[in-house]
């Protein structure tokens, strides 16, 4: 059997403790995010489905007929709607015909001729 004891690394790691301190740090640059929140980018799906109801003022689309008519994918319909209904540009009702989980969406009164 070997006499050796377990090597004590407390001693290390303060070294390196110490010089982290010395160390001289890097100028932080200001970041650049390309896609800040809350702006509707040019040819997203929020930027369709708000289009489409713009040219429609005062008539009610249900969700299926949004994704038939922008030609997006269910989920990024979904975003778009969340997003246009949180920044009131968008109302929703529900659809007497059918569960009361499935809605209509329509441009907010005031905003059918408004850009984002």
């Amino acid at each position: 059997m070997s006499d050796k004891k377990p090597q004590d690394w407390s001693s290390h790691f303060g070294q390196l403790a110490r010089l982290a301190d010395k160390r001289p740090m890097a100028p932080q640059l200001p970041r650049f995010n390309p896609r800040p929140a809350g702006i509707t980018r040019p040819g997203s799906a929020t930027q369709a489905v708000l289009a489409l109801l713009q040219a429609n003022p005062g008539r009610w689309f249900s969700h299926f007929q949004i994704v038939q008519a922008t030609a997006r994918t269910s989920k990024s319909v979904d975003w778009a709607l969340l997003f246009l209904k949180a920044r009131g540009l968008i109302e929703s009702t529900k659809d007497e015909w059918r569960n009361s989980r499935y809605l209509k969406y329509s441009i907010a009164k005031g905003k059918g001729a408004a850009g984002p």
